[in-house]
């Protein structure tokens, strides 16, 4: 034993031999126990996960007027500044602010005692006028009277009939009338004021029809005409029916929109100015399904959509909103017949195999 331990030592390869048969002896006891070992991934390899059971509604497109919603307020049809014309007091004030009048009413009056004077005397100074060109033109044809004469005569005479036509205009212009018919908005004058050319009186609105302003877009400014029919709605929700009476030519520098105006009837100056207003402008006609905006969802990339079903597999379809009712959103883009996930849309991603159960468009409105 001694002997054979001093020839082993004498031989180092042999323990390196040893070592190694060793090693591989216990690696390969090692897998084989590793066999022996149940693995759950592989007890049934033709275990297969159960298909998501999605409700699936089956819609018909149908054809719509393709709108843009527009933010803007409403505005009078006209607004004037009434303004003295001439100097005078104001003797009288006929309406208040806020009452409606109508064109060619009286609205104030200044006082014009002295025009009314001024202009009895130059009445007769015309008078006088006349008769002195009749004179030198009489002896102008008897050769008593010089051209020189004559042309001073007829100056004096045109000089008194411009300042009879100045005093019939102050006079006339001393009652301020309204221009047209419309609602006395402002008033800046009371009984007393001393007033010079130029001074404030009032404002006059003339709200019928009511003017819808708001600005549109240059990528939607092609699909408008003028007389086409529009909608606005309040902020009280009442609806509003009129027609594009104005679309600008040019664009605003600041925003590149473009100014739009919708004429609304308002006889009796019911509606008002100044309010807030939701207008819709129909476009071009095109196939679009109405949805709910629960059937809505969103892809891996955060992109908003529906999610449909082709061949029992999931299809999501990037939306594009035609118009918004209270019912729901109307989008195009999905054909004309489409099967929309209803119920478990939320559970899917676009490619999965789902399992498919119909139901009727009445009572996919209770999942939505």
């Amino acid at each position: 034993m001694t002997n054979a331990m001093t020839k082993v030592r004498q031989q180092p390869a042999w323990i390196a031999l040893a070592i190694v048969v060793i090693l591989v002896l216990w690696i390969a006891s090692g897998m084989l126990l590793a066999d022996d070992k149940v693995n759950p991934k592989q007890v049934d390899k033709h275990h297969v996960s159960p298909l998501v059971k999605v409700s699936v509604t089956r819609l018909n497109a149908s054809e719509v007027n393709r709108e843009i919603t527009l933010y803007g307020r409403t505005e009078p049809d006209r607004v004037a500044t009434l303004r003295a014309e001439v100097k005078g007091m104001v003797e009288e004030v006929l309406v208040r602010e806020g009452q409606f009048v109508t064109h060619g009413q009286k609205l104030f009056k200044l006082e014009n005692t002295d025009s009314l004077n001024r202009l009895v005397s130059a009445k007769a100074m015309l008078q006088q006028r006349v008769i002195e060109l009749d004179g030198a033109k009489s002896l102008g044809k008897q050769g008593y009277q010089s051209q020189v004469n004559l042309a001073q005569a007829t100056a004096n005479l045109e000089a008194a009939k411009a300042e009879v036509k100045i005093l019939e205009f102050a006079v006339s212009k001393s009652v301020i009338t309204a221009p047209f018919d419309g609602v006395v908005n402002e008033q800046f004058i009371e009984v007393g004021d001393l007033l010079k050319d130029g001074d404030k009186i009032a404002t006059l609105v003339d709200l019928d029809p009511l003017v819808i302003t708001a600005n549109v877009t240059q990528g939607s400014v092609a699909g408008l005409q003028l007389d086409q029919v529009a909608a606005g709605r309040l902020a009280s929700g009442e609806i509003l029916e009129g027609k594009v009476r104005y679309i600008s030519s040019v664009s605003d520098q600041g925003t590149n929109t473009f100014k739009v105006e919708v004429a609304v009837p308002n006889a009796g100056h019911k509606r008002v100015a100044g309010m807030s207003t939701e207008l819709a402008l129909p476009l071009q006609k095109t196939w679009a399904m109405r949805i709910t905006p629960s059937v809505m969802a969103l892809d891996e990339l955060g992109n908003l959509g529906v999610k449909t079903v082709v061949k029992q597999r999931v299809k999501f379809i990037p939306i594009d909103i035609v118009k918004s009712d209270s019912q729901g959103v109307w989008l195009s883009g999905m054909g004309q017949q489409a099967e929309v996930i209803v119920l478990g849309h939320g559970f899917v991603r676009d490619g999965d195999e789902v399992e498919v159960a119909y139901v009727d468009e009445n009572s996919s409105q209770d999942f939505q």
